[in-house]
């Protein structure tokens, strides 16, 4: 279990089913205010995750081989700015998802600083600002080093 909320161990659940079964037996489904969709595009395979109706997650698989992932803040925020709460709780489930199976490295979270005043995503100093002004964050497939592309 990643997260005691229920819609976060769903849209993990459907993560995991995508990367257990493949594309072709895969089934996009939704449950209250969360949605994973499969959208395929040849030899491209976009896995999204939304809340709301807004998406916070896109998985790229190329040819069947994760390729990146972009994180996006679903246009929720809090009085500062920051992603919302539930946001970034969705978040962090599916990036813990990512690194149990070495997609990503471990350890990386949406966090804000201490004073709440600004969030980031990454892990250590190895961060990037995300929030209003930046919305979206594109994160690249590697099980020990993260990069961040633009």
């Amino acid at each position: 279990m990643r997260s005691n909320r229920p819609l976060t161990q769903f849209a993990v659940g459907k993560i995991q089913e995508y990367l257990d079964l493949g594309p072709r037996r895969f089934q996009s489904g939704s449950v209250g205010n969360t949605s994973v969709i499969l959208n395929q595009q040849g030899d491209l395979d976009i896995l999204s995750v939304f809340l709301f109706d807004q998406p916070i997650v896109e998985l790229y698989f190329v040819d069947g081989r994760f390729d990146c992932l972009n994180v996006s803040d679903g246009n929720f925020y809090d009085r500062a700015g920051n992603p919302s709460g539930t946001t970034r709780e969705r978040l962090n489930g599916i990036l813990d998802c990512l690194a149990e199976m070495c997609l990503i490295p471990e350890g990386v979270r949406v966090f804000l600083t201490e004073g709440r005043t600004q969030c980031y995503v990454g892990r250590g100093q190895v961060r990037a600002p995300f929030g209003k002004g930046y919305p979206d964050l594109c994160i690249n497939a590697h099980p020990v080093t993260l990069e961040f592309t633009k």
